[in-house]
């Protein structure tokens, strides 16, 4: 009994042992498209039933691309494309579901010209980035602001800089919870949002 509970003792230390910071997994990209085929008899019985998952090819992701964010192609018109990045310094940065454009700008406590539209995304092979922002404690916020997040929508056609994502047609399309960083005079954060949905 003795030479058993050694045994389950030095488990127990082995797996201590096992460092608790273990590297991160990189989460596999999922953007596909699926296909189901039936086959039934005249009796509208199911047969057969097939489910099929396929990768978007390029052209694909890169037609979805420029349909969603303002760049150098005229094929939607740019007041409803994605075109601004616009920072808060809410205590709480919701990055949930159900988060607007409305409660993004009503969490965030800056008045000031917070958001900087009008951005010509580069898109290519399915990713689009905004390139680096510059935000400024002299053009954006007052010195001393905390930045502690961003959330990526539109301009309505306000140009840049200006206060609050728009509420106009275009949605929120994404809010990034981000680390702290404390503006103070004299300086600035650059900010570069890439959406990348390649395969």
């Amino acid at each position: 009994m003795y030479k058993i509970l050694g045994i389950s003792l030095l488990g127990i230390a082995a797996i201590m042992m096992i460092p608790a910071a273990m590297p991160e997994q990189v989460d596999q990209k999922m953007f596909s498209g699926f296909a189901t085929v039936s086959l039934v008899d005249a009796d509208k019985n199911v047969l057969f039933e097939q489910t099929i998952h396929n990768n978007v090819v390029d052209t694909g992701e890169d037609f979805i691309i420029d349909q969603a964010f303002k760049d150098l192609g005229t094929d939607v018109a740019d007041a409803a494309q994605f075109n601004t990045i616009c920072v808060t310094n809410a205590t709480s940065v919701s990055t949930g579901e159900t988060e607007t454009a409305s409660t993004f700008n009503t969490a965030n406590g800056l008045t000031s010209n917070n958001c900087i539209g009008a951005i010509t995304f580069t898109t290519t092979a399915g990713i689009a980035s905004s390139g680096a922002q510059t935000f400024s404690e002299t053009t954006h916020f007052p010195a001393g602001t905390t930045v502690t997040g961003i959330g990526v929508c539109a301009d309505g056609a306000q140009g840049t800089p200006f206060n609050n994502c728009d509420l106009g047609t275009t949605p929120l399309l994404a809010v990034v919870d981000t680390s702290n960083v404390t503006v103070n005079a004299g300086e600035s954060v650059d900010i570069t949002y890439s959406f990348d949905i390649s395969a």
